[in-house]
């Protein structure tokens, strides 16, 4: 029996290790009835904003067009940062160039056209809820949550309905019970819809603030999970589960903060012109000065480094899919490490003071998400060995929900963890490119991990590490 249906929720900021039978029944249950897969990663940088084109448009952040969750622009001669949270800067991106907020087909487009119907409901920001249906003011579709204008007619019905949304606290239980809520009583009976994407925003929420090992964190999980158990359950009720393909992801993984800096205040005393915009543990840079990234390379945080052209001594955009019209001039992350902090490695340098954990940087342990998919098209009880990525999602669900010809996507088609694909995972190889350098009278070399399926490439972790001749 082939899928009539999807349904896609994002757990913002689920590491693979925060899943486990006790944690996350409902999706520990999920992946033993479905597909693990086991190599999965988000698209760098590892930022919400980023990784939200990524899963509705199957492109890496350059080619869909948002680049990160802070940007710059021109305004009044000078450049001004804006966060991409705010659904009203997206469209202030896609006004300074005359294009579209993003430049490439949605999963939700592609559903629309092929006459289904696609409901997003999203808990997060409403930048990263927006992000997955864009267009959907021109297609008659739904897109819920707050801060959303071209929706508000459907918001004040929903409250009218359901009640005003409570207050997001720490943890988010009654905000995101809220929405699970419409999910079950209105969205799914009432819709039936093709696609449903639901936005969750916890744990990422909870353990900026808390930290991994915090009660709060543990709740932010057991409510995710109750809130996909709540879902699937509608779905079962209405007779719709056995028709339904169920893909459950993140966005990133996260680490734990080990120490704080502030890049964009130290770039700035550095740079002769521009300006340095804090993306969590990444940094953009907008700068025409030559001495860019000379002026990074003095931070003794600074990670590995990618510019428009390839500099010496750094990796172009291109090589991680960062280039495009909208690209910094220089993208950095912050240093991270292999560090235990409340039990779980991964640690590296923040740019907020006030977080506990954080996101962004090329480390694994932000890279390497979560990806469980189970439902009449996916084999059970299977684990997926190959590299894997958000950027697979789109591509795969295309395929599934027969959404006609598509246009070129980054990510490929996961057939090897279909019901009639093939028997054993593809084969996969890891390569490493890198770039030397000179800093503070020391010869080091850039080195970034790219694991490939095919033509398909997934960016694994970039290092620096002292270049010792052999």
């Amino acid at each position: 029996m082939a899928a009539e249906r999807a349904f896609v929720m994002v757990w913002d900021g689920l590491r693979p290790d925060y899943v486990t039978p006790t944690a996350t029944p409902n999706l520990w249950r999920l992946a033993q009835q479905g597909v693990w897969f086991e190599r999965s990663h988000a698209v760098y940088p590892t930022l919400t904003r980023a990784n939200s084109p990524a899963i509705s448009t199957g492109c890496r952040p350059g080619r869909a067009g948002v680049p990160g969750n802070t940007f710059c622009l021109p305004s009044t001669g000078s450049l001004q940062s804006y966060t991409s949270g705010d659904a009203a800067n997206l469209q202030r991106l896609a006004d300074a160039d005359g294009r579209p907020v993003l430049l490439v087909e949605t999963l939700a487009d592609r559903v629309h056209r092929a006459g289904g119907r696609t409901v997003v409901v999203g808990s997060g920001s409403p930048g990263c809820t927006w992000l997955q249906h864009p267009r959907a003011p021109e297609t008659g579709d739904l897109v819920i949550g707050q801060g959303l204008e071209n929706h508000s007619t459907a918001l004040d019905e929903l409250a009218a309905r359901f009640g005003p949304p409570p207050k997001r606290r720490v943890p988010a239980t009654e905000w995101t019970t809220y929405f699970t809520r419409i999910i079950c009583e209105y969205v799914v009976p009432e819709h039936e819809p093709t696609l449903l994407v639901f936005w969750h925003t916890d744990p990422d929420h909870t353990a900026h603030p808390r930290g991994h090992a915090a009660p709060e964190t543990a709740q932010a999980l057991r409510d995710a999970d109750a809130n996909l158990g709540a879902v699937l359950e509608s779905y079962e009720r209405l007779g719709l589960r056995a028709s339904t393909d169920v893909l459950v992801t993140s966005d990133h993984g996260s680490s734990s903060i080990a120490r704080r800096v502030k890049p964009a205040h130290d770039l700035s005393a550095l740079l002769a012109n521009g300006i340095a915009a804090d993306n969590g543990g990444s940094v953009f840079v907008y700068s025409s000065d030559p001495a860019a990234v000379s002026a990074v390379r003095a931070l003794d945080y600074a990670g590995p480094i990618f510019t428009r052209d390839g500099a010496t001594g750094t990796l172009p955009l291109s090589a991680i899919g960062l280039d495009g019209p909208r690209a910094p001039d220089v993208v950095f992350s912050l240093a991270w490490s292999e560090e235990v902090v409340d039990g779980l490695p991964g640690a590296a340098a923040g740019s907020h003071g006030r977080l506990l954990v954080d996101h962004g940087t090329i480390s694994p342990y932000d890279v390497h998400n979560t990806l469980v998919a189970q439902g009449p098209d996916f084999k059970a009880g299977w684990r997926d060995p190959a590299p894997v990525g958000n950027i697979d999602i789109a591509p795969s669900l295309v395929h599934l929900l027969s959404l006609g010809n598509a246009t070129p996507f980054d990510g490929r088609i996961l057939s090897e963890a279909f019901v009639n694909g093939p028997a054993d995972p593809p084969m996969f190889q890891s390569e490493d490119i890198t770039a030397a350098f000179s800093a503070n009278g020391h010869e080091y070399v850039q080195r970034v991990t790219l694991e490939r399926v095919g033509e398909t490439f997934y960016v694994a972790r970039g290092t620096i590490e002292p270049l010792v001749d052999e």
